[in-house]
């Protein structure tokens, strides 16, 4: 009866050392719904900064668009006040049927060329 008592009591060890052995093992080399959520996670995470990534490159593009459309309409202001109108069109080379200008590149929305 000793003999029985010993086997069971070192089966049950054997399924704990085993169970949180096994348990360890799972942890460490990815198995498990712990590692799935984790992985979930670090997805989500990577997929938010790809967005914030791109939303920054979008505003950052449109205040470079803003300041080159600044600098020509600033250009076309002073030749506008600054340049003799008849000097310009003698100068200004002609690029097929259209003289080319400052006010024509740098015109603002709604102005007329």
């Amino acid at each position: 009866m000793d003999i029985i008592w010993t086997g069971i009591i070192a089966l049950i060890i054997g399924l704990l050392l085993g169970g949180t052995g096994a348990w360890v093992w799972l942890r460490r080399h990815g198995g498990g719904d712990g590692s799935v959520a984790e992985l979930k996670k670090e997805n989500e995470r990577f997929r938010e900064e790809v967005n914030e990534y791109f939303v920054q490159t979008a505003e950052l593009i449109n205040q470079l668009t803003d300041s080159y459309k600044a600098v020509f309409d600033h250009l076309s202001d002073g030749a506008d006040k600054l340049v003799d109108k008849e000097a310009v069109r003698e100068r200004m080379p002609r690029v097929g049927d259209h003289e080319v200008r400052l006010k024509h590149i740098g015109a603002r929305d709604g102005e007329d060329n």
